[in-house]
Order: C-alpha cells, then sequence, then structure tokens
C-alpha cells in the first residue's frame, strides 16, 4: 500500500522495526497473489529465491490423498503461486516502498488516542506520540493526516480505542518449525495432512520444509508443556506425520501461536483503517493470510487515493465481507464437508443431483485455493450452495466422519 500511495506522490512514512527470524507464518501464497506481485514489479525477483507452488494436496487419512493442480483450474489467476521465505519476501516488499518513495523509519509507532475523541471507539481519532513524531526527524512536521495499522496480531488501533471484535468459532494451537528430511508427495505442492486430532501442514522452501500442527489446546497438553517438545512429540505418534515427518531434524525453534481467529468489527475510522492480520486473521488452512492483507492494501490504496468517505466505507464493506467469506470456507473444512466434496470431484454419479453438481466441485472447489472463490458474490454463493445442496450428491453420505476434530 505504501508503494502504491508514493508512486502517485503521496507522502507516506513507514514505521518498520525489523522482523523476527525465520519461521515466520504466510510462507504459502495463492495464485491471486500473483498479479499483486506483477504490479509492484516484484514477482521476478520473488521466484528468484521461493518454491514454483502448482498445486495442492491434502491426505484425508493414511494412504489417500486428493490433489489439486491450480492450472487445471485457473480461471482469473495465473495457474500457480510460490511458496515463499518469508524473512526475504518481506525485504523485497520494503524495497518496492523505498524504491518508490516511502520513507522507511526503524522504529516503533507508538499511538495514542486524540483527546477529546468520540466516546465511541470506532469514531474516535488516535495520532502519533509526540516522541514518534520526533523520532522522523522533520519528515512529519505535523501530525499525518491518515494513519493505517498494518502491525497483525499486534493490533495497534483495535487495542489503543478498544474496537469491538469478533472471536472465531475455534480456539486451536499452531505449533511450528523449519525441518529437513520431510518427505513431499507431489514437487511443490502445499500439503495439508488430516490428522487423529487436529491437522498439520507440509510447506517446501528452498533448503527446508515448513511443518506445522494445528490442535485443540486441551488435546496439545497430553504431549507436554514445553512448545518444541510437544511438537516432536505429536510428529512422532501421529500415524499420518510418522511417515511424512517423524524422522526428519527439525533447524529451528517452534514458534506457537494460540486463540488467533479475531477479527475487527470496523476497518476504518475518523482518519484512520486498518488492513491485514490486523483488520482479520481467520485461519492458516487455506493459506489466505498474505493474499487478504495484500488485497486489503491494494484495495485502501484505491480508496485513499479516490479521497472519498464513501470509497472507504466501500473498502470497509468489500474487506470484512471477504474475510467472512474465508471464514466460511474455513468452517467448511473443520465440519468436514470440504473434504466430502473434494471426494465428490472423483465420483460418478447415476442420481441427477450428482451430474449437476459434480461438474461444479471439479471445477469450481479447488478455486478457495487460488483464491478466487471469496472474491466475488458470484463465487462465495455457489461455494455457499454446493456445500449446503452438493452433499445429497456424494455415494457416501456420512461426510461427518471427515471432521477435524
Amino acid at each position: 500500500m505504501a508503494a502504491l500511495l508514493a508512486r502517485r506522490g503521496i507522502r507516506v512514512g513507514l514505521f518498520s522495526r525489523g522482523r523476527p527470524k525465520p519461521p515466520l507464518i504466510g510462507e504459502s501464497t495463492v495464485p491471486a497473489l500473483v498479479p499483486i506481485l506483477r504490479e509492484l514489479g516484484v514477482e521476478e525477483e520473488v521466484a528468484s529465491y521461493s518454491v514454483f507452488k502448482p498445486g495442492a494436496t491434502f491426505s484425508v487419512h493414511p494412504g489417500e490423498s486428493l490433489a489439486i493442480d491450480f492450472d487445471e483450474v485457473r480461471g482469473r489467476a495465473p495457474g500457480y503461486a510460490y511458496n515463499v521465505p518469508r524473512d526475504r519476501f518481506d525485504v523485497s516488499l520494503l524495497d518496492v516502498c523505498a524504491k518508490n518513495g516511502t520513507q522507511i523509519f526503524d522504529a516503533t509507532a507508538r499511538l495514542e488516542k486524540l483527546p477529546g475523541s468520540d466516546a465511541r471507539a470506532e469514531r474516535a481519532r488516535v495520532r502519533l506520540s509526540p516522541e514518534t513524531l520526533a523520532e522522523t526527524d522533520g519528515f512529519f512536521a505535523t501530525p499525518p493526516d491518515f494513519i493505517v495499522d498494518a502491525t497483525g496480531r499486534t493490533r495497534l488501533i483495535p487495542r489503543v480505542l478498544g474496537l469491538p471484535e469478533r472471536q472465531g468459532d475455534r480456539r486451536d494451537t499452531a505449533l511450528f518449525a523449519h525441518c529437513t528430511g520431510v518427505r513431499i508427495d507431489r514437487e511443490g505442492h502445499v500439503h495439508t495432512d488430516r490428522l487423529e486430532r487436529g491437522w498439520g501442514w507440509r510447506i517446501p522452501l528452498p533448503d527446508r520444509v515448513s511443518v506445522g500442527v494445528v490442535i485443540d489446546p486441551a488435546a496439545l497438553q497430553e504431549f507436554g508443556d514445553r512448545p518444541d517438545a510437544q511438537f516432536d512429540a505429536i510428529r512422532r505418534s501421529d500415524p499420518t506425520l510418522i511417515e511424512s515427518v517423524g524422522r526428519a531434524e527439525r533447524i529451528t525453534p517452534v514458534l506457537k501461536f494460540t486463540n488467533y481467529q479475531l477479527t475487527a468489527r470496523r476497518a476504518i475510522g475518523p482518519g484512520w483503517a486498518l488492513v491485514g492480520d490486523c483488520l482479520g486473521f481467520i485461519d492458516p488452512v487455506f493459506s489466505s493470510g498474505v493474499y487478504l492483507a495484500m488485497d486489503g492494501a491494494q484495495r485502501l490504496a484505491a480508496a485513499l487515493l479516490n479521497g472519498s468517505a464513501n470509497a472507504l466505507e466501500r473498502y470497509d464493506r468489500r474487506q470484512r465481507r471477504h474475510v467472512e467469506a474465508w471464514r466460511q470456507a474455513v468452517g467448511y473444512f473443520y465440519d468436514g464437508r470440504f473434504f466430502a466434496m473434494l471426494r465428490l470431484r472423483n465420483q460418478s454419479h447415476e442420481n441427477w443431483m450428482g451430474r449437476i453438481v459434480s461438474p461444479h466441485a471439479a471445477s469450481h472447489l479447488p478455486r478457495v485455493f487460488t483464491g478466487e472463490s471469496t472474491a466475488r458474490v458470484y463465487d462465495r454463493n455457489l461455494l455457499a450452495a454446493m456445500m449446503r445442496f452438493g452433499l445429497g450428491a456424494l455415494e457416501d453420505p456420512d461426510w461427518a466422519r471427515w471432521r477435524i476434530g
């Protein structure tokens, strides 16, 4: 967003106090992100250090997997994406900002509620603290006209103002680390494994594989108290992970994320806006986080360049709808319907419903993984209709057995 605004002559300051070392969540991207990389002029650079991602593979249980090749279901998005080392990817984006005229400050921005603001959180104003203004060395001689919060799960503006928020339906814990010696069944594919309890991911990176486990925190306690002990115990005890990750060598510490299904109920206010994970992060299962962040940044830049209150309101409505659409798609994954419909793609049917639904499942359902099935109203409604009515076409109607515990 900073790069797109600076290109148009807007005076933009970006506060970015370094980045943590890998592993960082958000390493697998979706094809819908590629056009944004092209607009920024960084696709070739990102491709040079990333793993080409031609599709996604789902392990339903040991011995059964379902693969989706992006090129076979491509619509508006390209037929590929990338698995990115996040430390290098973030540097690429910061470089684009600098090259386009953004002033980058190696500092942490501090915000405060403007005295005398409206008592209602969503109508209150914020400002940079005097200390933060001073750190800009005159770049912001006066307070900026607009402040964008892209602080992710830090959620700076929501915390300062006490913005209303929506908790997700689940309270899972995610553990992940980088490993070597991990089995990859299809080159470049992100692998999603349905486990005895919860699910896991395998994301191939240039010289390693990102391995994650998502599990209910109550079940997690059975595997010890420390994240590294829990991670290692799960991968060496779950039947699916034993085959692919059990003997792998872990080469990084284990990171732990909890209660991440959180969404702000408002994306804009007087002189401020939220973008990316700060607005809402749903779940890592469909690799949607980086796409939602950068798609939102692109939309917010357009709204700010438009300059009208109506444009910002449209951004607010669209992004909250977009987040909600991903929330619904994630719900289909956890309640078992998504796996059931994936299996429907490979079934032949004699009943009339099967003949109608199966072609849609084959061509449309995989576009969740390209990022396309949540962007348009038609796509979202078709996905919801398939999940509501299409299950009647299954040869095996007991779809609830694919539920993620």
